[in-house]
């Protein structure tokens, strides 16, 4: 096959540190989601002082404990991660992991989103635990990020720092409110680091992107279980984003690569009346 057909696997980089502490983050679909904190360590020339831990189950098959010397991996652009704990080197004072404890809230004698202190659930037949909490402010930065994205809608200019000051400012409250920041050109130049030119290359940005494919849009809206290749799927499937949200079971159901997991992730989206009013929104 020609050479551009083949993937190139950057080779893995690692290094030794100490995992200094197991936080829990919240993603923008509400997965409670554990992360390593650890004795800053340079890997390929690269300081990492975070590594992704993906789930309970993994860090309880890998057996890694607060407090363990572990051996942390980046390739080529990923986020760096926790591999595996150096066991011969502990002392015994290490802590074994518990997610349910970790979130535990005394006060409310239940866990909690660490976040927003909501209900946590974990659905049948998942690894993962969730923030039952829609409008969760953690969830709601990741999915504002997350429809940003270059993966995404790509709106250039538009990352963690600014999705956050955004959302501090009361300038937005969800994406569809990007499409409306014309209208508050001079709220946004008074705010930290946004001189004329970063703020009418974001406004550009945000025009530009009403360009994006449908299926970048599927992605953007961050529907549970669909990412970017589900997306293409259901575009070249239903060729409006109208015909995605009426979809039936069945219809979903018909299609090779869509699940009952996946059908139940997109009819519970879009019956959410949040979701449907930003489409709305979206569409003027």
């Amino acid at each position: 096959e020609p050479r551009w057909a083949i993937a190139y696997k950057f080779p893995a980089i690692q290094s030794t540190t100490a995992l200094e502490e197991i936080k829990i983050s919240v993603g923008r679909t509400g997965t409670l989601n554990p992360y390593a904190v650890l004795k800053p360590v340079s890997v390929g020339g690269v300081t990492i002082k975070h590594a992704a831990l993906h789930n309970e189950d993994d860090i309880r098959r890998k057996d890694i404990r607060e407090g363990d010397t572990v051996i942390i991996q980046r390739a080529g652009e990923v986020i760096p991660e926790v591999v595996a704990p150096i066991k011969s080197k502990r002392t015994g004072q290490e802590k074994e992991f518990s997610l349910l404890d970790k979130i535990f809230d005394s006060q409310k004698q239940r866990p909690a989103c660490p976040v927003c202190g909501a209900e946590v659930v974990k659905p049948e037949g998942e690894v993962m635990y969730y923030c039952s909490n829609a409008a969760c402010p953690a969830q709601v930065q990741e999915r504002l990020e997350h429809f940003a994205s270059r993966g995404a809608m790509n709106i250039r200019g538009i990352g963690e720092s600014q999705s956050a000051m955004l959302l501090s400012e009361g300038l937005v409250k969800d994406a569809a409110d990007l499409y409306y920041l014309k209208q508050k050109k001079e709220q946004l130049l008074k705010l930290e680091r946004m001189a004329e030119k970063s703020v009418t290359n974001i406004l550009n940005a945000i025009e530009k992107s009403k360009e994006t494919p449908l299926a970048r849009l599927i992605f953007a809206l961050g529907i549970r279980h669909t990412g970017a290749e589900m997306a293409e799927i259901l575009a070249k499937e239903f060729h409006s984003i109208d015909k995605v949200a009426n979809a039936s079971r069945e219809e979903l159901l018909s299609i090779p690569t869509v699940g009952p997991k996946i059908t139940d992730s997109i009819i519970t989206f879009f019956r959410q009346k949040e979701n449907r009013d930003i489409i709305e929104r979206l569409r003027k």
